[in-house]
C-alpha cells in the first residue's frame, strides 16, 4: 500500500505542477523545490504513519512481531525472477517500440515499474498467487498506455504513475482484507 501511495503522490505532484499557472512562483526556482520536497515529506510521513498504525493495531496483535531474515539463497532467486519478469516486459515494450509507439526511455521506465512489482511479489507475497494476475494486468495496462500515448513519454508519465499507484494500492488493500479475513483477532484474556 505504501508503494501505491508513493506512486499516487508523485502523480499528484506532477498534476499540481501541470495545473499551476505558468507565471506562478511555485513552478520555478526555490519555491518549486520547496513544493516538491514538502509534498514528498508529506507523502512519506503519511506512508510511515499508516504503516505503523496498521502494524500496531492490526497485524502485531494478531500474529506478533516478526523480524525477517536478510540475504541468503532467496535473494538470488528474487533477482532471477525479477530479471525474467523484466525481460518479458521489455519484450512486450520492444514490440511497441517497433511500431513507433514509444521511446527507449519510456520502455526502460515502464520496465522498472513492472520489475519492482515482480520483485515484490516474488520476495514478499508468494502466498498470494493472484498477485501474478495483478502483474499481468499492470503490464497490459501500461502496454495499452504506450498505444494511447505513442512516443510521448511526457504525456504518459502522469497517467502511468496514477495507474501503477492505484494498482499497487488496490493490491495492498486486497492483501490486508484477506489477512483480516483469515487471521482471527486475539481472544480476550481472562482475568
Amino acid at each position: 500500500m505504501g508503494m501505491g501511495m508513493m506512486f499516487l503522490g508523485f502523480a499528484l505532484l506532477n498534476h499540481l505542477q501541470a495545473v499551476l499557472p505558468k507565471d506562478s512562483m511555485w513552478r520555478h526556482g526555490f519555491a518549486n523545490l520547496l513544493l516538491f520536497f514538502g509534498g514528498v515529506l508529506l507523502m512519506l510521513g503519511l506512508i510511515l504513519w499508516i504503516s505503523k498504525a496498521i502494524k500496531k493495531h492490526i497485524t502485531w496483535p494478531r500474529t506478533g512481531y516478526v523480524a525477517f531474515r536478510r540475504g541468503g539463497k532467496y535473494y538470488w532467486k528474487a533477482i532471477a525472477v525479477a530479471s525474467i519478469g523484466g525481460a518479458g516486459s521489455v519484450c512486450l515494450i520492444v514490440l511497441a517500440m517497433r511500431h513507433d509507439a514509444m521511446s527507449l526511455v519510456g520502455a526502460v521506465y515502464l520496465a522498472m515499474l513492472v520489475g519492482a512489482y515482480a520483485i515484490f511479489i516474488y520476495r514478499f507475497s508468494r502466498e498470494h498467487p493472484w498477485k501474478w494476475l495483478v502483474l499481468l494486468f499492470m503490464v497490459l495496462g501500461l502496454f495499452a498506455m504506450t498505444l494511447i500515448f505513442p512516443g510521448k513519454m511526457v504525456e504518459s508519465w502522469q497517467p502511468a504513475m496514477f495507474f501503477v499507484g492505484l494498482t499497487w494500492l488496490v493490491s495492498g488493500v486486497a492483501t490486508l482484507y484477506l489477512y483480516l479475513r483469515h487471521t482471527q483477532p486475539p481472544a480476550p484474556e481472562a482475568e
